[in-house]
């Protein structure tokens, strides 16, 4: 067959499109479709590989840049401590964050679960039957066990998922402790933290360097309940392997022994230095305000906290811990892993931000009031723990309850005060300096809440500090020992 001229232009235009349409192809053979200006790769010997986008870059962050110069946490263990009802709204952060770069830790809830192939351990497993049954504290823990949909879902069925993973919660602590123990024995360090709990590991490793793990110690930042001392869950706390050991080793089956003890308490980590104290002789080490309770925008600036490092931060939001890693991370690259002090925080949140006054915004203003205690219309008796001698008060104090203005005033009259609040006819000062949250507007303007910083004051205090020649780690030293004024 003989084709006309106009058939083989035909074929060869074809041709030509053809060859241009492989070539482009060719090129892309490993890529999926382009969503938002993103790229799938696809690896047939990854089961997953991280999307890149046209220009090759990945908007994954990379692993070894992330944890580059991270210290060595080989001789620690990292436990955290959360519940199934929580579990999948605060781990994945942790995961993406701080434990990406800890190359062992331990997870545990009030449910077998799993998260992104972590394994988080039931801590209740082992809890006393008799202790569980007909005990209502368990009732969200057998709803769990049963739900055969999603834990929130389930949950919805109970009044208040909140409330009942508090109760379930104090059983915990020694059961986690117990069950970590058990599972890595080897480790020179425990250190144990809630699922809202920042750790700033550089810090940590920092400051345990300086310590001998075979002595006897349990560090946190102390609480107490009736009397006794005790390491803050939230704030975390720190156990040595000559704790662990005098603790758990030396007392098999000491957690569910107490599990009795806390049916009867309110606070698990109550529970864990009773138990302390009472098995293995050991007191807790205060800690604080390095293993600390508090957040950046709670967090109180003054001479107390200054120059001391942060290891820990509670009550944080996935949010609050992304960016706070993000701020760490670029911190160590630039100052080389120095210390980062409580000083550091407030540069980085409170000062940037700092200005005279807020409407709708409550500082925490607590430490003095001011108030007309013959009022009618309001009653603050209640804070009348915290008020001087009114014949004490200069003229500035004397009126200090009667606007936002006047209680200002008297604050920039009084030399301990660094911020104040008002609200309804109560002025309030506070001898050091947070940032607060903001409250909803209240409809009536004379319960509005407004505070307020003494800027002049602030910066003046800031610059007469200098910068921190020693940084203040935490004493070791007992808290008895602390209260009593003696050495360890």
């Amino acid at each position: 067959m003989v084709l006309s001229r106009r058939s083989l232009l035909a074929f060869a235009t074809a041709g030509i499109a053809l060859f241009l349409f492989i070539a482009t192809v060719s090129d892309r053979l490993h890529t999926w479709t382009d969503v938002d200006g993103y790229y799938d790769r696809w690896d047939p010997h990854r089961s997953h590989q991280a999307p890149v986008n046209a220009s090759r870059v990945s908007p994954h962050p990379n692993h070894a840049t992330i944890c580059e110069g991270f210290p060595d946490t080989s001789n620690m263990l990292l436990v955290m401590k959360t519940g199934a009802s929580e579990a999948f709204a605060k781990v994945p952060t942790q995961l993406i964050t701080t434990l990406k770069c800890v190359p062992d830790f331990l997870l545990f809830s009030d449910l077998n679960q799993n998260i992104g192939g972590y394994r988080i351990h039931d801590s209740l497993e082992n809890v006393l039957k008799e202790v569980k049954e007909g005990n209502p504290d368990f009732d969200v823990y057998r709803r769990q066990k049963k739900c055969l949909v999603d834990v929130e879902a389930c949950n919805k069925l109970g009044e208040d998922t909140a409330k009942e993973g508090w109760k379930l919660d104090k059983y915990k602590f020694l059961h986690v402790a117990d069950m970590a123990y058990k599972m890595r024995p080897g480790y020179d360090w425990y250190v144990f933290i809630e699922a809202d709990t920042y750790i700033s590991v550089p810090n940590l490793v920092q400051w345990l360097v300086k310590l001998n793990p075979r002595k006897k110690l349990y560090m946190g930042s102390v609480a107490m309940w009736g009397g006794f001392p005790f390491g803050h869950g939230g704030s975390g706390y720190v156990v040595s392997a000559a704790g662990m050991a005098s603790l758990l080793k030396k007392n098999p089956g000491i957690a569910a022994a107490y599990d009795t003890v806390a049916k009867q308490e309110s606070w698990g980590d109550y529970v864990f230095a009773k138990a302390m104290k009472e098995k293995a002789g050991i007191d807790v080490t205060q800690a604080w305000p390095s293993l600390n309770g508090e957040k950046p925008s709670t967090l109180p600036f003054g001479s107390r906290q200054w120059c001391h490092p942060i290891i820990t931060m509670h009550h944080m939001n996935s949010q609050e811990i992304d960016e706070f890693w993000s701020f760490e991370r670029s911190w160590n690259s630039v100052s080389r892993y120095r210390p980062l002090l409580i000083k550091d925080v407030y540069h980085q949140y409170l000062g940037p931000k700092l200005q005279s006054i807020r409407e709708d915004w409550d500082n925490n203003s607590n430490d003095q009031h001011y108030f007309d205690p013959t009022s009618r219309s309001q009653d603050w008796s209640d804070k009348k723990d915290k008020v001087k001698d009114r014949d004490k008060y200069n003229a500035a104090e004397k009126v200090a309850h009667l606007s936002a203005g006047k209680c200002a005033a008297a604050c920039k009259s009084a030399k301990e005060c660094f911020q104040w609040k008002y609200y309804h006819g109560l002025c309030s000062f506070h001898k050091e300096f947070s940032m607060g949250k903001p409250v909803k507007r209240h409809p009536d303007s004379a319960k509005q809440v407004i505070s307020g910083w003494d800027v002049e004051k602030i910066l003046k205090w800031i610059n007469d500090q200098g910068d921190c020649g020693r940084v203040d780690w935490p004493d070791i030293k007992t808290f008895r020992q602390r209260a009593r004024g003696t050495m360890s």
